[in-house]
């Protein structure tokens, strides 16, 4: 178990990492917000006596990077009362967290919430939001039969992936890397079938987000895979 842990303290401090750069990317006056994230990711690590707390870290922070990514993109102020909703049931989940398994979970969910809103947002021409809603009911589906916080985080590592892919979708306009999405999900269903235990499924998830958010960061760049 602990090795699976381990596994993902690092992924989500790649993909806190990942995120970062995506937001800086959009606007340099946000580096701001986001060295204030990294600064308590750091410190937090320092406070940290085991891996499942390095985990809770590393979600948490990934959600509040997130929330800046879905507030820096509402031009309009269309979604900000839900990214504040979105805030607040992770401030309160996490008021009622009587373990590091259960928080991670409540990141994970917090961070599928917003990769939606987000996903919303770059579909402006409507084509995919079917696909969110999709991916919102799935995971509200899966929640109603999970029966531990560690399958609460597989389901939201797994809704994470499926969103992500949406969003790598969307920002590549030219098809550029629709071979490289496809890849990520093919590896992602071969691995699922493989699993045997929630942690497993939670690892697989993990990995495929930091293979998609690699593939964003390409395609954000220009750079070829």
């Amino acid at each position: 178990m602990n090795v699976h842990f381990r596994r993902l303290a690092a992924l989500t401090l790649s993909i806190l990492l990942a995120l970062a750069f995506l937001t800086t990317g959009h606007a340099q006056t946000y580096g701001s917000l986001v060295e204030d994230v990294l600064d308590r990711f750091a410190s937090n690590d320092a406070l940290c006596e085991s891996a499942p707390q390095q985990s809770v870290n590393g979600v948490y922070r990934c959600v509040e990077l997130l929330s800046i990514i879905a507030y820096r993109l509402d031009d309009e102020g269309a979604y900000g009362d839900l990214i504040g909703d979105v805030l607040d049931r992770f401030a309160s989940n996490d008021a009622r967290c009587e373990s590091a398994p259960q928080q991670s979970a409540n990141g994970f969910y917090r961070c599928a919430e917003l990769l939606a809103i987000i996903a919303y947002e770059l579909d402006t021409s409507g084509l995919y939001d079917s696909l969110v809603d999709d991916t919102l009911n799935l995971l509200s589906q899966n929640d109603a039969r999970c029966e531990s916080a560690p399958q609460q985080s597989a389901n939201g590592s797994y809704r994470c992936v499926e969103l992500l892919a949406i969003i790598a979708y969307e920002l590549d306009t030219a098809g550029l890397y629709s071979d490289v999405i496809q890849g990520t999900l093919e590896r992602f269903s071969a691995n699922e079938a493989a699993c045997e235990s929630a942690p497993q499924q939670t690892v697989n998830g993990s990995y495929r987000c930091v293979e998609l958010l690699a593939t964003i960061a390409y395609t954000l760049g220009g750079d070829a895979v």
